[in-house]
């Protein structure tokens, strides 16, 4: 079934991820949104490795927002968003979040009193640029 230019990039508008709901402040979830998720989901292979109870959840999310035409409570969107999060994570995603741990972690032994901080002061740039961040998600993923 052809489909025209504006549906197809009102879906993928839809479907770009969380980032993007959030910036544009919005106070629901609407169904395509949440189909979006579902369907990242399933190309990433999350969806497999959600826990019965979260895909219960969404799946009621799913049946509401596709029933009231958007899902405007908000301790149900937190709830589904967490969820979202858990959907839309790649490979990337983990490897920065590895990463991010990891810097942090230096950061608190670094910066002990006469720590390396005092004697090197530029490794604090170091642990703040992202390049440096996920050379060490790399060196986190494939250390376990």
């Amino acid at each position: 079934m052809p489909q025209s230019f504006e549906q197809f990039s009102r879906r993928r508008k839809n479907a770009q991820g969380i980032r993007g709901l959030l910036s544009r402040n919005e106070s629901f979830l609407s169904y395509a949104t949440l189909v979006g998720f579902r369907r990242q989901g399933f190309r990433n292979r999350n969806w497999a490795r959600l826990q019965l109870a979260e895909k219960a959840l969404f799946r009621c999310a799913l049946w509401v927002a596709k029933v009231r035409g958007k899902i405007s409570n908000t301790r149900l969107m937190v709830q589904v968003l967490e969820i979202a999060l858990k959907l839309t994570e790649n490979f990337r995603s983990h490897i920065v979040k590895a990463g991010t741990m990891r810097s942090l972690t230096l950061y608190k032994t670094y910066s002990k009193p006469n720590g390396v901080f005092d004697w090197a002061p530029h490794i604090k740039d170091w642990l703040s640029d992202r390049n440096f961040i996920r050379y060490l998600g790399i060196l986190e993923v494939n250390a376990t």
